[in-house]
């Protein structure tokens, strides 16, 4: 297993909490605005201080969402961001 698997794995057992309502934000912003990035849901649901930023993407690890582009992220230096839309079910 991977390092950055093994960091989601963790990430999912410890802050399952969070992810379940950072999870339900994502659902809630792409009905509104269809394409959403992590730094959406972080304006609506801030991560706890005490977790890593390189993790956010786990909210997007499910068969539910669908990469569709990257985008440069005002947060972190212009570096691209994922994009993400529901997936058709």
């Amino acid at each position: 297993m991977n390092d950055l698997q093994t960091v989601m794995d963790l990430f999912e057992t410890t802050r399952e909490d969070y992810l379940a309502e950072a999870r339900l934000a994502a659902e809630s912003l792409a009905n509104e605005r269809g394409v959403i990035t992590v730094n959406d849901v972080r304006e609506v649901c801030p991560p706890p201080a005490n977790i890593d930023p390189r993790v956010m993407g786990a909210i997007f690890m499910s068969k539910s969402w669908q990469k569709v582009g990257y985008m440069s992220s005002s947060r972190a230096h212009m570096r691209p961001i994922a994009m993400f839309r529901r997936a058709h079910e």
